[in-house]
């Protein structure tokens, strides 16, 4: 996609999702193995596409979009690794939130928030409370399963590991895909969406 147009979120400011907003103040917080990053897709999959999104980026929306049909129609191919890179002042809380949920549940709910942000050309404003509940809910869960997860110190941490680790990559706008160790979005996506998911399945099915 050499000299194409390129599409993505950054940061407002830099310091507006600094490490230290990651962190529920706990007086002894419970220990808690890692969580694992969520899995689009089967995990024997010998091909492997690894996204780092934001939930109020709208490129994110359309770039998730692309890869969901792509996972789909190539299930024994492909699949597709999610992590966490907040970007705007509510988003920490909505990576949290997301993490409240598994495996299907969790694209669910990461699809319902992302469809909602691109609906509205890219404002997160609309991401109420109430909005985020009802999303719970169609999930199969509700606002306690939402304040259970604000209060896991674990889920915080998970974003803010993928977050430095994300910066770590270079990632400097959202979305961030890689495949194979290549950095393929550094200057955000292609704004020739439909060029771009057809050269993403042409990488794919070679080899």
């Amino acid at each position: 996609m050499v000299g194409a147009a390129m599409a993505g979120c950054k940061p407002d400011q830099p310091e507006q999702t600094d490490e230290a907003e990651l962190t529920v103040q706990s007086p002894e917080p419970p220990k808690a193995e890692p969580l694992t990053p969520p899995l689009l897709g089967d995990a024997a999959a010998p091909k492997r596409l690894v996204m780092w999104g934001s939930y109020t980026c709208p490129f994110t929306a359309q770039l998730l979009g692309i890869l969901n049909g792509i996972v789909a129609s190539m299930p024994k191919t492909v699949s597709l690794e999610w992590h966490h890179f907040p970007i705007h002042p509510p988003d920490p809380a909505l990576h949290v939130a997301g993490l409240a949920f598994k495996d299907a549940h969790f694209w669910g709910f990461t699809g319902h928030v992302l469809g909602e942000v691109l609906k509205a050309g890219g404002p997160y404003a609309g991401l109420t409370p109430d909005m985020l509940a009802a999303f719970a809910k169609a999930e199969g869960g509700s606002e306690q399963t939402l304040a259970a997860a604000y209060a896991d110190q674990a889920k915080w941490d998970a974003v803010k590991e993928d977050l430095i680790a994300g910066r770590l990559l270079g990632i400097t706008r959202t979305p961030g895909l890689f495949y194979n160790g290549y950095f393929m979005t550094p200057n955000g996506i292609p704004q020739d969406l439909a060029a771009f998911d057809k050269s993403l399945r042409a990488m794919l099915q070679q080899g």
